[in-house]
């Protein structure tokens, strides 16, 4: 037990070591990586955007932020190489085949979700807020509130489309059933719709826009579980056909 937890405290001190030289890196671009990350907001506030910050230690807090946000998200594939390299020993051959891809695809979906924020909801969700400014009303977002929002959405989206990961492996130990999922799919869409409302900021815009691609998630979900089913009884009956 000890050698073990001795090399899982490796691993992770490992991992902090590579998180703080990230973070060191992340915070001499902060300017930069800021300005990326705000894009969307700042495109949609017209040709002279203008952020403000209401206390004299905001800004500094808010690079320093930002530049945590970037090094663990840059180093999140290197944190999940770690833990899975100290579980997969205590594997089985057949469970590693299972959960190698699976660990590639959630990587895959968790950035793939955020991209979808970045480039498909910021854009829209921002257009469509900002367009209620008015001669008397104007938007003046600040930096932190701002950051929130992005941060939070970011993750929002990325951990929301780890629904097909979560469902699969719901499936694979017998939790639940494609069956059971199918016949209770109202349910299912009502949950979607309820997290969507935790996850996502109090307006039904952004909820809407992380639903919908749950629930199309969900649905391929199923589809995936069907078709590997199938390939799973074909592979086994080509085998006892190869062995008789």
């Amino acid at each position: 037990m000890i050698p073990h937890l001795i090399e899982l405290r490796n691993r992770l001190l490992r991992y902090m070591l590579i998180l703080i030289l990230t973070l060191l890196i992340c915070f001499w671009q902060a300017d930069t990586l800021f300005a990326w990350l705000s894009h969307p907001l700042r495109d949609a506030l017209g040709p002279h955007p203008v952020m403000i910050f209401t206390a004299p230690h905001e800004a500094f807090f808010t690079y320093l932020r930002v530049a945590m946000f970037f090094s663990f998200f840059f180093t999140f594939p290197w944190l999940l190489s770690e833990l899975w390299a100290f579980i997969v020993p205590g594997l089985y051959e057949h469970e590693r085949s299972l959960f190698t891809p699976l660990l590639l695809i959630g990587g895959l979906l968790f950035y793939g979700g955020g991209l979808f924020a970045y480039f498909g909801v910021f854009p829209f969700a921002f257009k469509f807020f900002f367009g209620f400014a008015t001669d008397q009303i104007t938007a003046m977002p600040s930096l932190k509130e701002s950051l929130t929002l992005f941060m939070r959405m970011l993750f929002a989206f990325g951990l929301a489309f780890e629904l097909p990961m979560v469902l699969l492996l719901l499936m694979h130990f017998g939790a639940v059933t494609a069956e059971q999922l199918k016949a209770n799919r109202g349910y299912v869409v009502l949950i979607i719709f309820v997290l969507a409302a935790v996850l996502t900021p109090p307006d039904i815009i952004t909820q809407i826009m992380l639903a919908l691609p749950m629930c199309l998630l969900f649905e391929l979900t199923l589809v995936g579980h069907r078709f590997l089913k199938n390939r799973a009884k074909a592979t086994e009956a080509a085998s006892s056909e190869s062995n008789s």
